[in-house]
């Protein structure tokens, strides 16, 4: 079975099994009983009537109808603390009350700012941006998935790509096979073969890559109302396809920009792609880095001996409606998924 139709069978199983939830009254408020935190990550934040023409990658977004009402119901029935707040709690072994809340943002996109922000301003909940530093105010251009997602939005139904061969980009599905592929090389290289790809296929360039990401200035406003900023590497590089050597680079040159530009600390890490193991928990450890996210089966913090630096989180994006959402904040989704041995897709 291919990857796209495991994922999509997930979905469509989770969601019968949120319905079921729902009716069976199983959600109720959907806090945690006995304690634990969630953290949830977050990407894109866009209206919804944009959705269907977005020449990116849809996967990362969020609806901002839905993102408001998911914030209703946790500035309503949750305790939303900022990421530190709760990595602090672990680090000294405290156990988290129920309903414990956190909230995150993966990559730096400039609807963070013209979306979400209002949103969580309004209620005045805290979150955690975690910026790719080399792509703050668009000075790298697109991030390659998102180029990626051009060619099928231009028209584009097959493209010959350096080293993986002509490729169809017909069907999401052929994409995010394409994807898949891509993410097995340094990113120097997947930019580069993108680039090329483009090139050959005529597929001019983003007019304002600028517009697609949050800018210095957007960062310090933000941080002046309660956002914080950690580190998302320089370039999304895939920790793991890289060498030692770019690795630390990446760990220590983000984090040292982070701090120049906003004048605080850069204490917490992302792992691009979610893709964190022991080993890189360490590198992160070592780089000066108080914790960590990632993602993971285990996507609720119950004990207050998990790795602060491979904290897990869980991902939402526009296939969860609310019933989804709540069965997500609840305990049985967790519980299900180590019934069943399911593996926690990778992030941006």
């Amino acid at each position: 079975m291919s990857p796209q139709i495991a994922r999509r069978l997930r979905t469509e199983g989770e969601r019968v099994l949120a319905w079921l939830s729902r009716l069976l009254g199983g959600l109720g408020d959907g806090a945690l009983p006995g304690g634990g935190a969630v953290l949830l990550a977050y990407h894109r934040i866009l209206p919804r009537d944009r959705l269907r023409s977005f020449p990116f990658l849809e996967d990362l977004v969020t609806t901002e109808e839905d993102f408001a009402g998911q914030i209703s119901l946790l500035a309503a029935r949750f305790r939303v603390l900022p990421l530190m707040e709760i990595v602090q709690a672990l680090r000294r072994g405290d156990r988290l009350a129920p309903g414990t809340i956190g909230i995150t943002f993966d990559d730096g996109y400039a609807d963070n700012y013209h979306c979400a922000w209002p949103v969580l301003r309004r209620h005045r909940l805290p979150a955690t941006v975690f910026l790719t530093t080399g792509h703050v105010g668009g000075a790298r251009g697109l991030f390659w998935w998102d180029e990626v997602s051009r060619w099928r939005s231009a028209g584009v139904k097959r493209i010959e790509v350096e080293g993986l061969g002509m490729r169809s980009v017909a069907t999401m599905g052929a994409r995010d096979r394409l994807l898949e592929d891509l993410k097995t090389l340094p990113v120097d290289e997947a930019h580069r073969r993108v680039r090329e790809a483009s090139a050959r296929a005529a597929i001019g360039a983003v007019p304002d890559p600028g517009r697609e990401f949050l800018s210095w200035d957007q960062v310090r406003e933000m941080q002046s109302e309660g956002i914080s900023f950690g580190s998302h590497t320089v370039s999304h590089c895939l920790l793991p396809v890289e060498t030692a050597g770019r690795r630390r680079a990446e760990l220590l040159d983000s984090r040292a920009v982070i701090e120049k530009e906003t004048g605080r600390p850069c204490a917490l890490f992302c792992y691009p792609n979610g893709a964190a193991t022991g080993p890189l928990a360490r590198e992160v450890q070592d780089a000066g880095f108080l914790g960590a996210v990632a993602t993971g089966a285990r996507e609720v913090i119950q004990d207050a001996g998990i790795d602060p630096w491979r904290l897990p989180r869980k991902l939402v994006n526009y296939r969860a409606g609310m019933t989804v959402f709540r069965f997500r904040l609840s305990p049985h989704s967790g519980r299900i998924k180590r019934l069943l041995g399911a593996n926690a897709g990778g992030a941006s």
